[in-house]
């Protein structure tokens, strides 16, 4: 994956609700299963999707 795209699902992800379910994040950005998006989603950021939502959380102003 390179920069660009990276960057492109990055923002996909960012968009989504704060609240809004693995699974149907996973779907929208065309994983098969859950599992997949979760296992890739780590191995891009380094944390869960939990964490890099509590770390756009404290680092979006508000």
């Amino acid at each position: 994956m390179n920069q660009r795209s990276l960057s492109v699902w990055r923002q996909r992800l960012c968009v989504r609700r704060p609240g809004a379910k693995v699974e149907g994040i996973a779907v929208d950005l065309g994983y098969a299963t859950a599992l997949a998006f979760i296992a890739m989603f780590r191995r891009l950021t380094g944390e869960t999707l939990d964490e890099y939502r509590r770390h756009l959380k404290q680092n979006t102003p508000g």
